[in-house]
């Protein structure tokens, strides 16, 4: 079985106007998190401690990459903040992409000497990502 690389991976995020824009090339880092809480409930005649799945924790997507023309427009003004959901889309592979309305939290730009300017954000999708084979950027 082949391990899957970058190649065949992909970001997208609304732009300023609000069409899903694939910035994959500004990208250099993309994680996913989520999963269930778990609660204990260990017995006092227990030998182990045991645990039930809780609730469902909100789908974290964190990114970061480089500054462009495009990126910076879609990023800058997250900085101070917004009342704007952002739709995400991440593409695993060929035909399996994620997306979903996201709160952006954490919103960083990098400006280094001597390097290229960076950008990152964190994305929190409350109620999950949806799974496609299509994507649904235009």
């Amino acid at each position: 079985m082949a391990s899957e690389t970058s190649k065949v991976s992909g970001f997208a995020v609304d732009n300023a106007s609000g069409t899903l824009t694939d910035i994959s090339e500004a990208v250099n880092q993309c994680d996913v998190s989520g999963g269930n809480e778990q609660y204990e409930d260990t017995g006092l005649s227990d030998t182990r401690h045991t645990f039930v799945s809780g609730l469902g924790m909100p789908v974290t997507v964190t990114v970061n990459g480089w500054l462009n023309s495009t990126t910076r427009a879609i990023f800058a003004p997250l900085v101070n903040g917004t009342s704007v959901d952002k739709t995400v889309e991440v593409k695993y592979a060929s035909g399996d992409f994620y997306s979903g309305e996201c709160i952006p939290t954490n919103v960083q730009m990098g400006l280094p000497t001597g390097a290229v300017n960076t950008w990152s954000c964190t994305f929190q999708a409350n109620d999950g990502l949806t799974s496609t084979s299509v994507t649904a950027v235009a």
